[in-house]
């Protein structure tokens, strides 16, 4: 059994010791949220859909702040706190997990495949693509585990985020600013609030993967054999989170720069669509990028890829433990390990052949397949949001490490939000 140093006071211990959870949060939500519905908020909406993004991105905070806030002073994952609340948590995690890994996983695959195949100029299938880089995904994760999905992770993510940044730089110059610059949409018709929906879904990632953050905490904690304080936690999941909201709002300037009032409309083929993706960085920053950013993309959507290709059969292996009366837990005895890494990789097998199955079904229908997938994950968000919130208030959780009433109240407001807008997508989408 692991023996983690649980004392937080020790001066000595570097906050990089600690960050590393966060940006793997990070790697998770730069993928499809950004790339894809980010872009194409700015192409056909300009900046009338950054409030959105915003809103969710406020809305959800709490509840993925709660994650690494309960895993640091539980040594447990959110699943504990699930169980804690009855049998209907569990289930409902289980059922929307097997619910959207498959598409989720496709989604990202068939995106990270079409940067691959344009970027690098491979002749191979997109099926081919897609195989090949599940092949290395599933290696790097059975020869590292987490030491290397966290050590990877950070290299991409700090790598794309530069090179955004500095496409968004010398993009805002190209923007019309009379024909982009309204902060909301002209009219809420049926289609503007259905794309709302799949841009709130997925952004800045499914409420769901709260669960794998708390996941990737303990796992960290046990990797490093150290228990950072409360403080530590939120500091590097501020990191990551701050991140992805910089990144999204990047992303929309770059589709309103150069999509915005054009005509040109993203392509359903996700060759076509990494071209497009790469083409916005060529026209901000000049056409030697091409390469040098297709490559940072392929390799941040394939870090979202590892990050998904851990996370659901991590949550699936967690929640077979629990019907076994065990859990993952920070000092985790060989036992529990053992038969946590049988569900983890069986689970993994099984996910990558289905999401083949989907991207050979919807290669040219990715659009659709996000939409379908991303408003999923929105109606699931309040549920989620709601588990959270019991989950840090609950008794096993120290009174120290519970919110305070200002987070509290932000916790709920955010949980009315989230249900208020599922209930009107709910509403429209049964009217029409």
């Amino acid at each position: 059994m692991n023996k983690i140093d649980t004392n937080v006071s020790h001066p000595e211990q570097s906050l990089l010791k600690v960050i590393g959870p966060g940006l793997l949060f990070a790697g998770s939500a730069i993928g499809v949220s950004h790339l894809v519905q980010s872009t194409r908020a700015g192409a056909v909406y300009g900046f009338a859909l950054v409030v959105f993004i915003l809103l969710s991105m406020l809305a959800k905070y709490p509840a993925f702040l709660f994650a690494p806030r309960y895993a640091t002073a539980t040594g447990k994952s959110l699943l504990s706190g699930y169980r804690q609340q009855g049998t209907f948590p569990l289930v409902f995690f289980g059922l929307s997990t097997l619910g959207t890994m498959f598409i989720a996983t496709a989604a990202n695959l068939l995106i990270t495949a079409g940067l691959a195949k344009v970027a690098l100029g491979l002749d191979f299938s997109i099926i081919t693509v897609g195989i090949l880089f599940s092949v290395a995904a599933m290696t790097l994760l059975i020869i590292g585990q987490y030491h290397w999905l966290d050590l990877v992770i950070k290299v991409l993510v700090v790598f794309l985020t530069l090179a955004t940044l500095a496409a968004t730089f010398m993009a805002l110059p190209m923007i019309d600013w009379a024909t982009s610059g309204a902060f909301l949409p002209g009219e809420f018709d049926v289609v503007t609030v259905l794309f709302i929906a799949a841009l709130i879904g997925w952004m800045p990632t499914p409420l769901d993967v709260s669960i794998w953050q708390s996941q990737w905490s303990v796992a960290k904690m046990r990797d490093t054999g150290f228990r950072p304080s409360q403080r530590q936690a939120s500091i590097d999941f501020n990191i990551g989170y701050i991140t992805t909201v910089v990144l999204a709002i990047c992303f929309v300037v770059l589709g309103t720069a150069v999509m915005h009032g054009s005509g040109t409309e993203f392509e359903g083929s996700p060759t076509l669509f990494a071209s497009q993706i790469i083409g916005l960085y060529e026209q901000a920053l000049g056409p030697w990028s091409g390469l040098i950013v297709g490559v940072a993309a392929m390799l941040v959507m394939f870090s979202t890829y590892l990050t998904i290709l851990d996370g659901f059969p991590r949550g699936l292996a967690n929640l077979a433990l629990m019907m076994q009366g065990k859990e993952e837990v920070a000092a985790e005895d060989s036992s529990t390990e053992d038969t946590r890494h049988k569900f983890y990789w069986a689970t993994m097998v099984i996910m990558v052949i289905g999401a083949l199955a989907i991207m050979n079904f919807f290669l040219g229908r990715l659009q659709l397949l996000v939409d379908f997938a991303a408003t999923v994950s929105f109606l699931g968000a309040p549920v989620f949001a709601y588990l959270n919130h019991r989950a840090i208030h609950g008794p096993e959780v120290p009174i120290e490490a519970q919110p305070g009433p200002g987070l509290r109240i932000w916790s709920i407001c955010g949980i009315v939000a989230l249900s208020a807008f599922a209930i009107l997508y709910l509403y429209l989408a049964f009217l029409y």
